[in-house]
């Protein structure tokens, strides 16, 4: 079929003659400008019409047929047409010749015979997605260019655009050549030997970025995503306008919407102007305009989408771990020497996440499931005919995407309702802090701890945990292979499979095929990866500053603390009975005390029965069948499960020493100086203390908790000591708020349209350990030998797809169980888009199967010597709490 159509091309138009081999030798002159670029053994005979490919020879031909049309027009337009075909056909010849040339060796870096995939073949789709671009744009013009209302000026700006696209791709292609030079020998993706991506851009040409943002923005993807990318490209664009606004914060909201609609526009109408916008705002905005853009996925709005458009779940709720030493059994190889009572002695202790942020702040997980299963926190009891289902045999643990410094679960829930109803298994997704203020490896601590937490009370998450999978996509794959090789290491319970999207194994810029693609990528611009991994690998001096000075600032507050330890013992002494007693509803937090016997009864526990602090402080469903006629059946969206650490009182035995101790130290280093309230009025009691963005306490339903009774509890010191320790942890979790602030020098709103795009080398100037927590792909060979089966999803236009390959390949040769498969024309994050691009949804549910084979592998898989069996570990886990 391709070779009739272009037959019939070359019968309808006129055959290369002259202009042919003038392009031919344009081609071989540039080849050999750039010999450094092609060597002897890559260079490929002179080419021929009959050694194009059909649809370059078809595209040629068109761009022939239409100089000649307009060569004759002598208008500005018609001229510009002109010159913009002849162009094309030269960038034509050089794209067929280099496409020819990395064909000859793109299938020896794939996975398998069955996976083609690597980033040179996905240079080769690229390219030719924009031959098929190019096409339609022809044949457009063609059926268009003799009406009486053709539009001149558009097709012009259409053709050139296109030219100046070929002509970028042919430059990646001509790096593509010199990254197959640095490993013809290795044969690896990753140039992570002698050669540098520094080294790799001084030696090509400059890259023109521009051309990918504009007209042709999400040229290789599919028509749905392709409408998703531009409205995206737009907000972005139109975004930046408000966040470097010089307005001051007084401005209404109203401007600032009518300034965000009508530069949204003014940018759909220009895309060269967009074009220019978001490539200056890759190159030169701060990571804190990243994380802005991409927290706007944490808006209000789009949080109350998920319940009404995704898939209806029972269960979705928020918990608090606080944080509390953990205890787990050591994962020991069975032996003919030690017998099962010496195994279950063995212990490994579990701290709590201290990196950078300190010790003691609590980690947030969400718990999504499509049922409500016995043993669930918070559900409570329910009458007989709407009993709970039995607790699932399997979990699946999530760590969300975003770069390691945006999003949440919150914002991943679309698509973890539709996997929490087709795996019928529950979810608990965690929310790692988020660098710059958190970098590595907090993350990956907190997810280490919320693992454990999760293997010691699995009954109270409706499962018997007999199988943990670990997820993630992106950042979280990574955090989730990370959290694997961490139990290697300290010798816990390993998942028992892995299930990675578009999972980036090597944080750090080294250069590679795919990696190359984020040149081009409309939603992880070269500048925004750049960023991220600067973030979170090798965050700034000044970052690390204010983290060790919030690090002191906590452990003064411990050190107050401890003249109180007494006094706070017996205050909880005093309370256990009525601790046991009553427990507190996540919906009313401060219940009145004079509440009915009826009502007592109905939200007790046996509060012996469970071990961990932990539990201990959050409602728990009671065990018995009892019926609960209070029992709600809607849909309890993100309700949190709440904790409480101090009990209130009335009679609190005081120091006198230390009260006044501990109120100058609250005096000096909590009541802000920008406070108004603490300069203004000294005898005000209730003075606010300014959170991290500047703005006062609110009584929102963020703040229901503080600001309910809040009468009643400041006056005592440990409502106090809690309030400043709130406001710290604030500090560090929050995400920043959009403030109309006057940005210096190359910031400003003026001045960012007018930068040139530089290059790319100016953003490796940064260092990154070589860590193996941090970059999976340099564990070792013993490490990863011992990782579960492992099931790799990634994308052809994938930036980090080599990374996938070279991990599965790796796996592969250690004789690990490891799947890969490669979808085609998807951008990276596409799981954020399944209600958006059907293209997405069908990915979406490629990761629903590549889940259920993970859930559904028998465990005769695993060594039996090293199986966890979660009734005896829980066992195990209460011996080891009440020995001295």
């Amino acid at each position: 079929m391709i070779a009739v159509e272009a037959s019939e091309v070359g019968n309808r138009s006129p055959k290369p003659t002259a202009h042919f081999e003038h392009n031919i030798k344009l081609a071989r002159s540039k080849d050999e400008l750039n010999g450094k670029v092609i060597s002897a053994q890559t260079v490929t005979p002179t080419p021929t019409p009959a050694d194009f490919q059909p649809t370059y020879l078809k595209l040629y031909a068109n761009c022939q047929e239409h100089a000649a049309f307009f060569a004759k027009d002598h208008t500005e337009y018609g001229q510009r047409l002109h010159a913009a075909h002849i162009a094309w056909q030269d960038f034509i010849v050089l794209a067929n010749r280099l496409v020819s040339q990395i064909e000859l060796f793109a299938h020896e870096y794939d996975f398998d015979e069955l996976t083609p995939g690597n980033g040179y073949r996905s240079f080769i789709y690229v390219t030719n997605a924009c031959i098929k671009h190019g096409l339609d744009i022809c044949q457009h013009l063609l059926a268009t260019r003799g009406t009486l209302f053709f539009r001149k000026k558009f097709y012009m700006k259409e053709v050139e655009a296109c030219s100046q696209l070929l002509c970028s791709i042919c430059t990646c292609l001509q790096y593509l050549l010199i990254l197959r030079q640095w490993s013809v020998n290795t044969g690896d993706l990753l140039a992570s030997g002698r050669h540098t991506a520094e080294q790799l851009f001084e030696l090509g040409d400059t890259i023109n970025q521009y051309c990918f943002y504009g007209r042709c923005l999400g040229f290789q993807y599919g028509d749905s995503i392709r409408g998703v990318l531009r409205f995206l490209g737009i907000g972005m664009a139109s975004y930046s306008e408000t966040y470097y606004s010089q307005t001051d914060n007084s401005s209404s909201s109203l401007l600032k919407t009518t300034r965000s609609l009508w530069s949204s526009g003014k940018y759909l109408m220009n895309p060269e102007l967009r074009a220019r916008r978001i490539v200056n705002i890759s190159q030169n905005a701060k990571i804190d305009f990243c994380k802005s853009f991409w927290f706007l996925a944490e808006s209000e709005l789009m949080h109350k989408l998920p319940s009404i458009v995704g898939s209806s779940i029972k269960v979705n709720r928020t918990i608090e771990l606080p944080a509390e030493p953990l205890r787990l059994p050591a994962r020991v190889q069975q032996t003919d020497n030690t017998s099962d009572t010496e195994n279950e002695l063995h212990f490994v202790d579990i701290p709590v996440p201290s990196a950078h942020l300190g010790p003691g702040l609590p980690v947030s997980v969400r718990l999504l499931s499509a049922k409500r299963r016995a043993g669930m926190l918070g559900e409570g009891r329910y009458r007989g005919w709407r009993r709970p289902s039995a607790p699932s045999k399997s979990i699946l643990f999530h760590c969300h995407g975003g770069g390691f410094v945006a999003q949440s679960s919150k914002s991943h829930e679309l698509y973890l309702r539709d996997w929490a109803v087709a795996l019928d298994v529950p979810i608990l997704s965690v929310d790692y802090s988020l660098a710059p203020e958190a970098p590595f490896p907090r993350a990956l601590q907190e997810v280490y701890y919320a693992y454990c937490w999760l293997l010691n009370n699995a009954e109270h998450l409706g499962t018997t945990a007999e199988r943990v999978i670990c997820a993630g996509d992106s950042a979280g794959a990574n955090l989730s292979i990370g959290l694997a090789l961490k139990c290697i290491e300290q010798n816990v319970r390993v998942p028992d499979g892995l299930f990675l999207a578009y999972c980036p194994t090597l944080v750090s810029f080294v250069p590679s095929p795919a990696r190359m693609l984020c040149l081009m990528d409309p939603l992880l611009p070269f500048g925004f990866m750049m960023r991220c991994l600067r973030a979170y690998a090798a965050p700034s001096n000044e970052m690390m500053q204010e983290n060790a000075k919030h690090v002191e600032q906590l452990e003064e507050i411990r050190n107050a603390q401890a003249p109180m330890a007494e006094a706070e013992k017996l205050t909880q002494s005093m309370n256990s009975s009525r601790r046991t007693s009553t427990a507190k509803s996540p919906l009313t937090p401060l219940e009145p005390l004079n509440r009915s016997d009826e009502d007592e009864s109905s939200d007790t526990f046996a509060s012996a029965s469970y071990h961990s602090q932990t539990v201990e402080r959050t409602e728990l469903p009671s065990t018995d069948n009892s019926d609960n006629s209070s029992c709600v059946s809607f849909e309890d969206d993100s309700q949190p499960i709440e904790h409480y650490p101090i009990e209130i009182s009335a009679e609190i035995p005081k120091d006198a020493e230390s009260a006044a101790y501990i109120d100058n130290f609250l005096d000096k280093y909590l009541i802000d100086t920008a406070t108004i309230e603490a300069t203004e009025d000294n005898t005000t009691t209730t003075a606010q203390l300014p959170l991290a963005n500047g703005h006062k306490n609110s009584n929102s339903e963020e703040n229901i908790i503080i600001e309910t009774g809040r009468e009643i509890i400041v006056d005592t010191l440990p409502g106090r000591l809690q309030e400043a320790v709130n406001n710290i942890i604030n500090r560090c979790t929050q995400s920043y708020e959009i403030h109309s602030t006057a940005m210096p020098g190359p910031q400003d709103v003026r001045n960012l349209d007018a930068l040139i795009a530089r290059s790319p080398s100016e953003e490796f100037a940064f260092d990154v350990p070589k860590d193996p927590f941090l970059s999976p792909y340099w564990a070792s060979d013993e490490w990863l030998s011992q990782l579960p089966e492992t099931r790799i999803l990634t994308l052809n236009m994938d930036p980090c797809l080599d990374d996938c390959v070279m991990l599965a390949k790796k796996l592969k040769r250690l004789g690990g169980q490891v799947h890969l498969d490669i979808l085609e024309g998807l951008p990276h994050g596409f799981l954020n888009f399944t209600m958006l691009s059907n293209e997405a949804m069908d990915g979406s549910k490629q990761c629903i199967k590549s889940l259920q084979a993970l859930l559904q592998a028998s465990k005769d898989n695993n060594d039996d010597s090293t199986a966890y069996d979660a009734t005896s570990s829980a066992s195990a886990c209460s011996a080891a709490s009440a020995a001295p």
